[in-house]
């Protein structure tokens, strides 16, 4: 049994070697993450043993063009995975980022590529031949001079011209495009010429929605098993979950789900690491010693992140937008153990550590999520029905401050009104104070609001200096009302200077200094 587990504790050994360099690879400004790959003693096992949205990362990072190196030692998985991320807008193929970056892996490992262009991806490039080459056979006693110029083969039976650049215009990438479909076909030739036959001719009879739509397929089948389901699946996250169904949805650790460890999804994984002011996720993390209930809380939010990233419908290409998917999902975390912390007591004191430890991270992040978009529920019923929008207002009726608050919940995703607090004008919410302070702001506005209802005011239609807001209408309505001008219903009439000098004269006990208003 000793000899048998031998190589397992050096398989152990070399794991944990391996992720304390792409750690430290991962700390490096792009350059010296460069070089350091290069002159690791084993640079093949070390990019291979990078997660695909790490490596993805760092060749945003190094720059495509530049990466070239680490191109050529990742494994097919991380090409498939760049090939999904980078060439797909939507459901559809992007033709011109599909030429840009198999002209980088071309580039990277020649062979390599035609091999698994050829083997690996046939469909894909049949299906790319199909869009920028027309083909013609040559009979045996056809003249080849019939065909033209613009026909080009590799054998003399086999012809092919490419198609119109669909930019005429555009010359740099239609010369990218041309030299990729030359330079493969010539490859493919020479490296198994019954494969460039049978591609010419699959090509010509390729049918491109049915091609498209299986290999949409097959990319989402590779994206979910990292945790990007499809979109109508990730939305899923965003389906509020109340705190009485949270825990009767309660399952036990073995069966979580989630992805795989990624370094570059900083969850934090000791005290040191915690600010001063973090949310209660990063605390309660924190305060966790498990080095293993770690790595598999780590892996759960990789994927839990990457499913926001899906339903966002975002394109993750470097660490700051990164950073703002897991602030957001991190924050949503700590709100939802802030609220299950407030309606179960019983918890307590080690209760968000035995939370996230007890129950999907994805579980909490829809109580959490839940809580925002019940103010924005609030916000939405009330706009409809609210006497500013009978009236024909604004938003801005509610002044600056207002609009910016009740413009970040009628988002389809309600964002926290920042105003450049932290330098942004909207971010997502972090704790749930936040939510609690922008849901008394609504309230006071709802409350004004019926207050004008129930006053039946009436603003008058004709331009008046600066902006109509409710506190300088329900100002002007008591003016009115202290100067007799108030018709019934009320409208309210715009104070010429006389008006005021009268208003004035009434506000104070006497003209002596220091002047005192009157108590009525």
């Amino acid at each position: 049994m000793n000899e048998l587990s031998k190589p397992t504790d050096k398989q152990k050994q070399r794991e944990r070697e391996l992720l304390d360099q792409r750690r430290q690879i991962l700390k490096l400004s792009p350059e010296k993450a460069l070089e350091a790959i290069i002159a690791a003693p084993q640079p093949v096992s070390l990019v291979q043993s990078f997660a695909e949205e790490d490596l993805h990362l760092l060749v945003h990072a190094v720059g495509p063009d530049d990466a070239l190196p680490i191109l050529a030692l990742a494994s097919n998985a991380q090409w498939d995975y760049l090939c999904d991320v980078e060439t797909w807008t939507h459901d559809r193929v992007d033709i011109d980022a599909l030429t840009a970056w198999w002209q980088r892996l071309l580039k990277a490992d020649p062979d390599r590529f035609t091999h698994w262009i050829a083997n690996h991806k046939a469909e894909m490039f049949e299906y790319y031949l199909f869009r920028n080459i027309e083909v013609a056979l040559r009979a045996h006693d056809q003249d080849p001079a019939d065909f033209g110029d613009d026909f080009l083969s590799e054998d003399q039976t086999h012809y092919f011209r490419l198609r119109p650049f669909h930019r005429p215009d555009d010359k740099e990438p239609k010369e990218a495009r041309d030299a990729l479909v030359l330079d493969l076909l010539k490859r493919l030739s020479v490296y198994d010429y019954p494969r460039y036959v049978a591609a010419l001719l699959a090509s010509s009879s390729v049918l491109p929605a049915e091609t498209e739509e299986e290999a949409f397929r097959l990319r989402n089948v590779r994206m979910a098993e990292k945790g990007f389901l499809p979109y109508d699946e990730a939305v899923g996250a965003y389906q509020p979950l109340t705190v009485a169904d949270f825990f009767k949805r309660a399952r036990p650790v073995t069966e979580r789900t989630g992805g795989r460890f990624v370094e570059t999804y900083p969850l934090p994984l000791g005290p040191s690491q915690a600010p001063e002011n973090a949310n209660l996720f990063t605390r309660t993390l924190a305060s966790l010693q498990d080095e293993m209930v770690l790595q598999r809380l780590q892996a759960e939010f990789a994927g839990l992140c990457n499913q926001i990233i899906a339903a966002d419908q975002r394109v993750v290409r470097d660490k700051q937008v990164l950073q703002q998917v897991v602030d957001k999902v991190g924050g949503f975390i700590g709100i939802g153990l802030e609220k299950i912390g407030l309606e179960n007591e019983a918890a307590a004191p080690y209760g968000p550590a035995n939370l996230i430890q007890r129950n999907l991270l994805i579980d909490i992040f829809r109580v959490g999520y839940g809580c925002a978009l019940t103010q924005k529920w609030r916000a939405d019923r009330w706009v409809r029905e609210s006497w500013f929008m009978r009236t024909g207002l604004a938003l801005s009726f509610w002044s600056e401050a207002g609009l910016g608050v009740l413009g970040g919940l009628l988002l389809k995703k309600p964002l926290f009104f920042d105003n450049y607090a932290t330098g942004v004008l909207y971010r997502e919410f972090a704790t749930l104070e936040e939510i609690q302070r922008t849901a008394r702001t609504l309230e006071t506005y709802m409350a004004f609001d019926d207050l004008l209802a129930r006053l039946d005011a009436r603003p008058v239609r004709e331009k008046v200096p600066g902006m109509l807001t409710y506190k300088n209408l329900l100002l002007t309505l008591w003016a009115n009302h202290v100067l007799g001008l108030d018709p019934a219903p009320p409208k309210p009439v715009p104070l010429t200077m006389a008006h005021f000098n009268r208003l004035d004269d009434t506000l104070w006990r006497d003209r002596s200094l220091p002047r005192r208003i009157s108590d009525d």
